[in-house]
């Protein structure tokens, strides 16, 4: 999907939310998804943040100082200090992992505005990402994964008999819109960083100098190993959607860019095994 539609997507959704809330007296329906038979997403919250209450406008206020751990980092950590409202998650993840069924919830949330922690997150705003184990509702991780002003839940990526999925954080500015994605897996429950800030930019300006880029996701089969995971980025000069209403009639023309992730199995774990990214990083540093 492009990234305007991205944009698109986390505008109905919020939106809808906010429908949700001013038309049914009870809770908007995130807080509602089914965990299993011992509660909600909103009891599992509160597993993860206890004392935590819904305000007037049914966010999750925390009672207390939370710290998390920020993936792909070994000291960093992101805190959320008491008051940090949060939103309720709009849809759950269903991923594969070791031969078990986990769910993942993520919850956006706003700081206190007398918060200047610089601890995690993009200013005030945060965004949480828990797991469970499926039909439970004790998280077997909790973690900080926002990069950017807006972030949500992407698609998931099969690798076999397992499950890895995309967190996209964005935000618009000016006609162009920006993206960070992230690609995760599990392993023992526990959140692992694949792909760490796969920076997309998209231009509708100007006719001739507008672009876009979309990235995908595919794999290749690796021996014993897990698959290999190939992220292509697709740059697209002039795209149709862009120039139809254009002076003159441009063509479009496209780019493609891709990087490599490896399994590696002395270490446990994917590692980057490079590709032309770095050619992407130095257009888009021209086009910011």
């Amino acid at each position: 999907m492009r990234t305007w539609q991205w944009l698109f997507v986390v505008g109905l959704m919020a939106g809808g939310i906010g429908i949700a809330m001013a038309g049914d007296t009870g809770l908007p329906p995130g807080w509602k998804t089914p965990m299993g038979p011992k509660g909600t997403a909103l009891e599992a919250a509160k597993r993860i943040f206890p004392g935590a209450t819904l305000d007037n406008q049914d966010k999750l206020v925390l009672a207390d100082d939370k710290v998390l751990r920020m993936p792909g980092t070994t000291k960093q950590r992101a805190e959320l200090p008491e008051g940090t409202a949060l939103d309720a998650p709009w849809f759950p993840l269903t991923i594969r992992s070791q031969g078990k069924i986990f769910t993942v919830l993520h919850w956006e949330g706003e700081r206190p505005d007398s918060s200047s922690s610089d601890n995690g997150g993009s200013g005030t705003s945060v965004a949480v990402v828990a797991v469970f184990p499926q039909g439970n509702i004790e998280p077997t991780d909790v973690a900080e994964v926002k990069q950017d002003r807006d972030t949500m839940l992407g698609e998931v990526i099969k690798l076999g008999d397992e499950d890895a999925f995309v967190v996209r954080s964005t935000h618009g500015n000016s006609g162009q819109f920006y993206m960070l994605s992230d690609l995760f897996h599990l392993r023992d429950g526990r959140l692992r960083r694949i792909a760490t800030g796969i920076f997309t930019l998209t231009n509708h300006c100007c006719c001739a100098d507008s672009f876009g880029e979309d990235l995908s996701w595919r794999t290749e089969p690796d021996g014993a190993n897990p698959p290999q995971i190939i992220a292509t980025v697709t740059l697209t000069h002039a795209p149709k959607d862009f120039v139809d209403d254009c002076d003159r009639k441009l063509k479009s023309k496209t780019e493609i860019f891709e990087n490599r992730y490896r399994w590696d199995a002395a270490k446990g774990q994917y590692r980057d095994e490079g590709g032309n990214f770095d050619r992407l990083h130095k257009w888009n540093e021209r086009h910011v």
